[in-house]
């Protein structure tokens, strides 16, 4: 298999030997994809794969042992001097070789084929795939656990946390939950189905995602399915010409046919969220909550 030989090559080359660690006090977890994890000390040299996991790693004061990076990996503005080992679901073994990690952390959407290579070349990879807010702050614990951070995980945890029961607070004042769309502005519209984090903090948030009845977890459909679903609020990640023509492409809507009737479009209720906050499983989710919780019910978080 021309994996397995790539894997070979790099590991001759490099001088890279499977190590097993063999303390009794080494940190063990399962990672999302069922594999166990050990490592005793804490890891110095990390590599992320995808943009959250970075941002998670900073956040957990982890910067300075962050060694490799995604192309896209673009917050907070220090990450921009680390070294790019990976794309957007791609790996690169001889980079990631190369600078040397003692964990590789994952998330969903890598290739599970360069995974399983990294392993092969006896790389730690420990795998994280977040779907909902509660699922954010277990990973803040795991991950804290197993880099030997547990006081800044405990820290991270406690914060995001208040923040998302101060929230919770106001919602349990909420008479009903609006139908909510989240769309990738397109046509067809790109939006989010059952069991999909965006469907958990529309959820969260106070709201009924109108996709939540779709097939699939993200769906594509079409301005009669819309039309059916009768959104009464409408939130994207994505405009055209920019988040700045919001109230112009509000204005456009409401002059088209068909979308004109939808209740969100008539009621001005079309929002814009940054696409990083929403779309990435790290601690900026917590932001996309809290605006979203008021984007949804506006009338609970005015200030006295």
């Amino acid at each position: 298999m021309i994996v397995n030989n790539v894997v070979g090559f790099i590991g001759v080359a490099l001088g890279l030997v499977m190590v097993a660690t063999g303390q009794s006090d080494a940190v063990k977890l399962i990672d999302d994809l069922g594999v166990e994890v050990a490592i005793a000390g804490g890891p110095e040299r990390i590599v992320s794969l995808a943009p959250s996991n970075t941002e998670l790693l900073y956040a957990l004061g982890l910067g300075d042992k962050v060694v490799g990076v995604t192309e896209v990996c673009d917050f907070p503005v220090e990450v921009a001097k680390v070294e790019k080992v990976a794309g957007f679901n791609s790996v690169n073994l001889e980079k990631i070789v190369a600078v040397k990690p003692d964990l590789v952390l994952a998330a969903r959407g890598n290739d599970i084929e360069g995974i399983r290579s990294l392993r092969e070349l006896g790389i730690r990879v420990f795998s994280l795939d977040i779907q909902s807010l509660q699922q954010l702050l277990q990973a803040v614990d795991r991950v804290g656990a197993l880099c030997g951070v547990e006081a800044e995980a405990a820290r991270l945890h406690g914060g995001l946390d208040k923040r998302i029961q101060k929230v919770a607070d106001r919602l349990a004042q909420a008479q009903g939950k609006p139908r909510v769309l989240w769309g990738y502005w397109s046509d067809p519209v790109y939006t989010a189905g059952p069991g999909t984090m965006i469907d958990d903090v529309i959820t969260q948030a106070g709201g009924f995602n109108v996709a939540s009845v779709a097939e699939g977890a993200w769906p594509q459909v079409g301005l009669e399915t819309i039309l059916s679903w009768a959104p009464e609020v409408i939130v994207t990640t994505y405009l055209p010409t920019g988040q700045d023509s919001l109230a112009t492409e509000i204005l456009r809507l409401q002059k088209t046919d068909g979308w004109k009737m939808v209740p969100a479009i008539s009621d001005s209720r079309l929002y814009y969220i940054e696409a990083d906050w929403l779309m990435r499983p790290g601690p900026r989710l917590v932001n996309a909550y809290e605006q979203l919780a008021r984007t949804i019910h506006p009338q609970l978080f005015k200030e006295p």
